[in-house]
């Protein structure tokens, strides 16, 4: 059995284009999305059109150039040229901001005619998320601004006390998921081909007129890609840690056990697409049929909670989306895998499922 498994150690290991499906296709995922800085909140540009040019406008304007994710310019004296500019959707202007004239002289009359002042924000209705956030910044701004206006008293005041938080990044939702993806296709693919090639060339009935137990060999082929899967999960997480930062609060080790469950799943899936499929190339193209929903579905890259109602229940049963859950929890929540008693049982339920049918079907000749 050992020199069989070491055998198919070596089979694995000159297999360059399984090596690329196991080492180096989720690695390049991970160097690509490492690259982007999705948690970086960007900053958005602020026309400013100062009609009143008096003391109030100024002050305000200073005031708003003091706010980070703000860039204020006071280039475009012309509103209808601030309108256009925000409307060609460039990077310079974003917003405009219309102060009104008579402004400073609004304010000092006290007339209820004219007040409250009405200063004007035109913005992309399209670019919600921004909008929302630079609407709220702003109306906070003015509320700010009214209350020393008016020179209220001071009834409250925040007491900012700081603590470090956990922090938990785009990035570090991705890596398990990354960690999954790679697992699952190459587990699917390799086997799925593998299989087929070794029916087209009459290796199993070779195997069958030799001494060897049908089940040591099958035994010793999923030891060795279970170790290598193992394997994966740590040249990820390790790619992850160490070229671009991502936390790990759990106890890593703990990834492990459920690669290895979820890996077994994945395994006898590749048994049964080699069933199915009668050659190399229909192999091929139903395993990648198989992954490639389960890697878009199942969370890899975005949460599940966002696809819609139905959708998002169905594919929480789909052997890829609990193991996601699993890791996630582990590493970046600090959670032991019993705290998701219902994924586990979904994988394990998957597993029997996956190992009964593969018994069941899956033939030599």
């Amino acid at each position: 059995m050992l020199r069989l498994f070491v055998a198919n150690l070596r089979i694995i290991l000159r297999n360059r284009q399984g090596l690329f499906w196991a080492l180096v296709f989720p690695l390049i995922f991970v160097t690509i999305f490492g690259l982007f800085k999705f948690d970086d909140m960007g900053s958005s540009g602020v026309a400013v059109i100062d009609q009143a040019q008096d003391n109030v406008s100024r002050a305000l304007v200073e005031n708003l150039k003091s706010i980070k994710f703000l860039r204020v310019t006071e280039e475009y004296t012309d509103e209808a040229t601030a309108r256009q500019k925000l409307q060609e959707a460039g990077d310079d202007v974003d917003f405009v901001l219309v102060l009104p004239r008579g402004l400073e002289e609004s304010l000092r009359s006290g007339d209820p005619k004219a007040l409250p002042a009405k200063v004007t924000l035109v913005y992309d209705k399209g670019n919600i998320q921004s909008s929302q956030l630079v609407i709220g910044t702003l109306s906070q701004f003015l509320q700010q601004t009214n209350m020393e206006l008016v020179q209220a008293p001071e009834l409250l005041k925040l007491q900012p006390v700081p603590v470090q938080a956990r922090q938990v990044k785009y990035f570090d939702f991705l890596l398990p998921g990354f960690v999954g993806m790679g697992v699952m296709n190459y587990a699917i693919i390799s086997m799925a081909s593998t299989l087929a090639v070794w029916r087209e060339q009459k290796i199993f009935k070779r195997i069958l007129a030799t001494p060897l137990s049908v089940r040591s060999f099958f035994i010793a082929q999923v030891l060795a890609q279970l170790l290598l899967s193992v394997v994966q999960a740590v040249v990820i997480i390790l790619a992850g840690v160490l070229l671009f930062r991502a936390h790990i609060y759990g106890n890593v080790a703990w990834v492990f056990p459920i690669v290895v469950l979820g890996n077994i799943i994945f395994l006898n899936l590749g048994f049964l697409v080699a069933t199915v499929a009668k050659n190399l190339n229909a192999a091929n193209g139903l395993a990648n049929v198989v992954a490639m929903p389960m890697m878009f579905f199942s969370g890899v890259f975005f949460p599940t909670n966002t696809l819609p109602g139905v959708m998002a229940e169905a594919v929480r049963y789909l052997p890829l989306t609990p193991m996601l859950n699993v890791m996630r929890g582990v590493v970046t929540y600090a959670q032991v895998p019993w705290d998701w008693p219902v994924e586990l049982a979904i994988l394990v339920g998957w597993v029997v499922l996956t190992s009964v049918a593969v018994v069941r079907f899956f033939r030599f000749d």
